[in-house]
């Protein structure tokens, strides 16, 4: 990053002295242990050494020293990196700046405008540190922004005067964080309030406008930062992109976890993180025009962490590696597509109605046994020590036990007389739902018990209803690319992770979910009728199965389903056919429209020798599943059933191999998060039910 930063510095902004440019001061806003200014430091080394001399070097560094700055919020990391910058110095002759290196212990989101409070005279030197500080986030010109800021999900209120804004001098200020918003994109905003992108937002704008005299132009300079990847792709972060886009005039993307969420450890570039992560190099030179998307370079890098970290040291931003990204403002910063992926409708394009799924925050309130719920809400219910029964309720910002919700919408919904604290009453009948991928699953159908329950989706269930489930926000490598239910869908029912949205071919009074005219053009091209359930079937023949992830594994790299349409009437009658046994299948055979697809079940009839069946009982709760590929056989513990054909056991959706998932929930030790102790109610025989699925 360092490297590239400098080459950024030299070749874009006529720099060419890069760090040792007298007119470049440097700053690290979350500095830790300072590494990012000492590797800063020994470059500058390096390069002096070669460039003037040995002898040149201890007065260069002594220099640049001048003009590195770093903030950290903890004692301990910033005395650190202060112990190793004045080593650092040591080693090459250099001394430090008169009063010392300019690392300061500060919050960096701090209002810099705001006056300093008093403290007790023991922290005075703390005091006088934020005050230095200050002056830098304010008035210092500074020409790059580098490093690795923090990640921390649900940091509303977190955010200090980036989030917030200012009320210093009798004036009051909006937080500069709005400028990363896009009017109508407020539900999906949420993402906003993580500690990273306030660090983003910051380094922005204190690079690129803080000191500018020109409101027209703006300042010259870098930012480069790693962090995690929502940014490049989230619908949450459209308002960010269109920001980039206008405000800077090249930008890099480095993306080093193309494997998506959660990757295998040994291809993570820091083992203990579990979020995709991109280096981002954005910027900004002083004619820069906001009126012209910046040009955006996107490059991914593969293989294990060694593979990755030989592939980026010889990385060079005007080599041959790099693939132009989107230009519209606020699509996702990666490649555009070689293919016509981009000329086809996206499916929401289709289908303009979309709705997350069910979101509870507690996973309690599901299970795959209706008996388990109504052990757990009695449970609950019978719990007199108020603090016990919050931890088992798992309170949350829309979900507690004070609150008072409306009914669910449906006949089969709860209908409470108040807030759950007063609930005394016996469990009501569960409801079954899409859990997840072919997973179906019961809930406790209360909205009181829910954070995020989606009332438009329970009214959507009316007969013929079919829930399209598409992984909007995040790319997809493998599996199907979307899933269908005809019970009301969770929010993570795609793979389990990471949400989703869902997709209703119907609205709640029966009309169909389909973009005006949409119906009568593919009519009139195909010069035969299709109704909304025909288009559902062919999307479901053309999307949902592993060779459409296959073949456009490129184009999903930025998230979001786009559905080649056919353009004669035989083909699509061919993939509208297949789609209707899709949609059977996935439905559990709720959707038949053929005496050939009984309704109901998906099981082949009995005595038909490709049907799967117990060759030895299950009469303990197993606690693994395994397979055998050449008995064509699953062994689920003491349990054996066959034939499963390799194909099916090897199935995924979005890399989750559904029938491991589905015994996970079934298994002696149900896996998945636990968010409660009700979550360890679990069922302790096996139901014979579950197997005749």
């Amino acid at each position: 990053m360092v490297r590239l930063a400098e080459e950024a510095l030299v070749t874009r902004l006529g720099r060419y002295r890069g760090f040792r440019d007298p007119d470049v001061l440097t700053v690290d806003p979350a500095m830790g242990t300072g590494t990012y200014l000492h590797t800063v430091l020994e470059r500058v080394a390096q390069q002096t050494a070669e460039i003037d001399g040995p002898g040149a070097v201890p007065g260069v560094v002594s220099q640049v020293a001048e003009r590195l700055a770093g903030f950290e919020l903890q004692m301990g990391p910033y005395a650190v990196a202060e112990l190793r910058a004045t080593d650092l110095l040591t080693s090459h002759g250099a001394t430090a700046p008169p009063g010392g290196m300019h690392l300061y212990v500060t919050d960096t989101l701090d209002d810099p405008h705001a006056a300093q409070s008093q403290i007790g005279s023991g922290l005075q030197l703390i005091a006088q540190s934020r005050r230095k500080a200050n002056e830098v986030k304010a008035r210092a010109n500074v020409t790059v922004v580098i490093g690795n800021p923090p990640y921390k999900e649900r940091a509303a209120g977190m955010g200090g005067w980036v989030e917030h804004g200012s009320q210093a001098h009798g004036k009051t200020a909006r937080g500069i964080l709005d400028d990363y918003r896009l009017a109508g994109n407020g539900r999906a905003e949420y993402v906003l309030k993580n500690k990273y992108v306030y660090f983003w937002r910051w380094a922005t704008w204190k690079v690129w406008e803080s000191t500018f005299t020109d409101a027209d132009d703006g300042d010259a300079g870098v930012v480069c930062f790693i962090s995690t990847s929502g940014y490049l792709r989230g619908p949450g972060f459209k308002g960010m992109r269109e920001y980039l886009r206008r405000h800077a005039s090249e930008g890099w993307i480095i993306d080093l976890t193309p494997e998506g969420q959660t990757p295998d450890v040994p291809t993570r570039i820091f083992p203990e993180v579990r979020q995709p992560l991109a280096i981002g190099l954005f910027i900004r030179k002083p004619d820069a025009s906001t009126d012209i998307p910046a040009t955006i370079h996107y490059r991914a890098v593969h293989g294990r962490q060694a593979e990755k970290f030989t592939a980026l040291s010889s990385v060079a931003l005007d080599d041959g590696g790099w693939r132009e990204a989107r230009t519209t403002w606020t699509a996702p910063l990666t490649p555009s597509a070689d293919t016509a992926w981009d000329d086809y409708p996206a499916l929401n394009d289709l289908m303009p109605w979309t709705a997350p799924g069910v979101k509870p925050n507690r996973t309690w309130v599901y299970a795959p046994s209706p008996q388990v719920l109504r052990k757990r809400w009695n449970q609950l219910v019978n719990e007199p020590d108020p603090a016990v029964k919050a931890t088992l309720f798992k309170e949350s910002r829309d979900a507690y036990l004070a609150r008072v919700k409306g009914p669910l919408p449906g006949l089969d919904t709860h209908r409470p007389a108040g807030p759950f604290r007063d609930e005394n009453g016996p469990a009501p009948e569960p409801v079954r739902v899409g859990y997840r991928s072919l997973d179906r699953q019961w809930v406790i159908p209360d909205a009181r018990l829910m954070h995020a329950e989606s009332p438009p989706l329970w009214a959507a269930r009316v007969p013929g209803q079919v829930f399209t489930v598409e992984q909007h926000a995040k790319p997809i490598s493998d599996g199907p690319g979307l899933v269908f239910s005809a019970l009301i869908p969770d929010m993570d029912h795609f793979k389990g992770s990471e949400g989703g949205r869902a997709l209703p071919l119907l609205h709640p009074d029966g009309s169909p979910n389909v973009a005006p005219g949409s119906l009568q053009g593919l009519s009139v091209a195909l010069q035969e009728d299709v109704t909304a359930q025909e288009l559902l079937a062919y999307i479901a023949g053309v999307v949902a199965h592993p060779a459409f992830t296959q073949t456009f594994t490129d184009e999903l790299t930025t998230p979001g389903i786009r559905v080649p349409l056919a353009a004669d009437a035989a083909t699509f009658r061919a993939a509208a056919d297949l789609g209707a046994e899709v949609l059977w299948l996935h439905t559990y055979g709720e959707v038949h429209n053929a005496a050939t697809r009984p309704h109901g079940t998906v099981r082949y009839p009995r005595g038909d020798s490709r049907q799967p069946l117990a060759r030895t009982p299950i009469t303990t709760m197993p606690t693994e599943i395994t397979y055998d590929p050449q008995r064509r056989a699953v062994m689920l513990g003491d349990g054996e059933f066959g034939p499963v054909d390799p194909a099916v056991w090897d199935y995924t959706v979005g890399g989750k191999q559904v029938i491991k998932s589905w015994v996970k929930y079934r298994k002696a030790e149900p896996g998945g998060n636990k968010t409660s102790p009700l979550d360890h109610v679990h069922v302790d025989a096996w139901d014979p039910d579950w197997t005749t699925e």
